[in-house]
């Protein structure tokens, strides 16, 4: 009997608190408002909207970058969607070029791109 609720352990393991556990860690998105642009409107200052799940603020985010197109139109106040990046991105520069990995680190909350406003 106790061989099966050990695996029954770790098939639960594996199939909830594992994938969770991984979830849980990986930045892919989120909504935030606009609390600061910098003077270029290339970055801004963005705090996430969702609070965390012991009702918190999230940490506002920093040096978030905003592509051309939106340069125009983003405001402060407005609510953006937030992009995680695959890769670090200290090293680019906005240019079409190339540029070396200055981490390994992936899907950072330091990589953030606002990709629309709403």
């Amino acid at each position: 009997m106790g061989k099966i609720k050990n695996r029954n352990n770790d098939v639960s393991f594996f199939l909830h608190v594992l994938p969770d556990a991984i979830k849980s860690e990986i930045n892919v998105s989120q909504l935030g408002r606009v609390i600061k642009l910098y003077d270029d409107d290339r970055k801004a200052y963005v705090q996430p909207l969702a609070l965390k799940s012991d009702g918190d603020k999230r940490p506002i985010l920093v040096g978030v970058h905003v592509g051309k197109r939106l340069r125009q139109e983003i405001e402060v106040n407005d609510v953006v969607l937030v992009m995680f990046l695959d890769r670090s991105i200290a090293n680019f520069n906005g240019d079409n070029e190339t540029f070396e990995l200055s981490s390994k680190r992936m899907h950072s909350l330091n990589d953030a791109f606002v990709i629309d406003i709403y």
